[in-house]
């Protein structure tokens, strides 16, 4: 956050007639109650939580002639109301960027954080995540992706791009990890609504436990829109890793690291989109390799993603999203049977997640907005912290508008689809 101030600082700074500035700040205070269902020594118990909740929500977006910006930031204060002793700052925040450098040359940034002390274990997302809750310990995810894509014609273009990501747990028996990548690649776009791509890759997975992974992978997508209002994008490829294995996945030392030469697979993934003034909606799903949450290493992760909103009239408006993760372990360990003796393989899934949320809003005239929502989260796991956990939480707030300036902000992750067009050809 403390790098986005100076932009921020010029931003506001400067004058609003430059450009297209659109600014919202809005304060928020509610109550979650949870009902957990756990299972101690093989009895299920039924435990109740109640949370209060302190928010600010911000957003912005600013649109010049060769420079689009926005930014999503939502600190919240968050305290059990059973237990005064359990509290924290959660953080959320989303920024895009996307801007021409030359009359060739684009420049692409998009980051994403997410810090939760986890008494609020779950927040829908917006695009295919690999999701994996503690009842208890802080989180930490971040991912930044910056691309440059240059137009060597009207039709083709080369990019290059760079990421960075990184999870980071307070529970001691979950690893924290890091990654790094970059990629090529190639695209033509034989007409202006439709685009082929090609793309190839370096990965590295580096742990806390000193487990580490390298990754390539080559790939090809096609993109359309469809209408004015619509895009669907598909894409596929093929992946090899190579890892070196140091702790198990109990955190336990092995004898002898293990070297895992060359895994191959397949990736792949499907996004579609829509959105119109009252209804929006979106899929997504994709597979691939990944660094694992908090497993402490490599996993083939799948992941699903739906969302419907729609607004009636100007008071009311509903939501329904869902999530599905599934990541699973690259090696697979055995482990006795006590009742037979002998050695077995488990399976190798090592968490599975669903979570579904419904929710609605009602606009009390221009400033105030009365918030409410219902989610059910589902997860199997066979990993440390990461037990069977499932429950259900319920949420009613306040929403107050602070401020607010011209339309309603852009979102980050859609910073710059407006403004596509192709350069001249010299």
């Amino acid at each position: 956050m403390r790098r986005l101030l100076p932009v921020l600082l010029l931003l506001l700074a400067g004058p609003a007639g430059a450009g297209e500035f659109r600014f919202v700040v809005e304060g928020e205070a509610g109550v979650t109650d949870s009902r957990y269902d756990e299972v101690d020594e093989g009895v299920p118990v039924n435990d109740y939580e109640s949370i209060g909740r302190a928010a600010f929500d911000l957003r912005l977006s600013y649109a010049l002639q060769r420079l689009d910006l926005a930014l999503a930031y939502s600190p919240a204060y968050e305290r059990s109301l059973e237990n005064s002793e359990l509290s924290g700052l959660s953080h959320r925040l989303a920024f895009g960027l996307a801007g021409d450098l030359t009359r060739r040359l684009r420049l692409s940034v998009q980051e994403r954080l997410y810090q939760t002390p986890d008494l609020d274990p779950y927040e829908p997302v917006a695009s295919p995540e690999t999701i994996a809750v503690t009842q208890r310990g802080d989180q930490l995810a971040h991912s930044l992706d910056v691309s440059l894509n240059h137009a060597m014609t009207r039709r083709t273009s080369l990019s290059l791009g760079l990421g960075h990501g990184r999870r980071i747990y307070e529970e001691e028996s979950l690893f924290d990890s890091e990654s790094l990548g970059a990629r090529f690649g190639i695209g033509w776009s034989f007409t202006p609504d439709r685009r082929i791509d090609a793309t190839a890759g370096l990965g590295r997975y580096e742990y806390e436990n000193r487990n580490e992974a390298d990754v390539r992978s080559l790939g090809v997508g096609y993109s359309r829109e469809i209408g004015r209002d619509g895009q669907l994008s598909v894409n596929a490829g093929y992946w090899s890793l190579e890892q070196t294995v140091r702790f198990d996945l109990l955190g336990e030392p092995l004898d002898l690291p293990v070297e895992q030469e060359e895994e191959t697979g397949w990736s792949g993934g499907l996004h579609l989109s829509h959105g119109r003034e009252r209804i929006r909606w979106a899929l997504g799903y994709s597979h691939d390799v990944s660094p694992g949450a908090g497993l402490g290493r490599a996993a083939e992760v799948d992941n699903v993603f739906a969302g419907l909103s729609t607004s009636v009239g100007r008071r009311w408006s509903f939501g329904l999203d869902a999530n599905a993760s599934r990541q699973e372990d690259l090696l697979g360990e055995p482990e006795v049977d006590p009742e037979e003796g002998g050695p077995i393989v488990l399976q190798d899934v090592n968490t599975e997640f669903l979570a579904g949320s419904a929710r609605v809003g009602w606009n009390l005239g221009q400033i105030l907005r009365l918030t409410g929502g219902y989610t059910r989260v589902w997860q199997r796991a066979r990993r440390g912290p990461f037990d069977d956990l499932s429950y259900d939480r319920v949420f009613l707030g306040l929403a107050v508008r602070i401020y607010d300036t011209g339309e309603t902000p852009t979102e980050p992750a859609l910073v710059g689809e407006s403004s596509d067009e192709e350069p001249d050809a010299q």
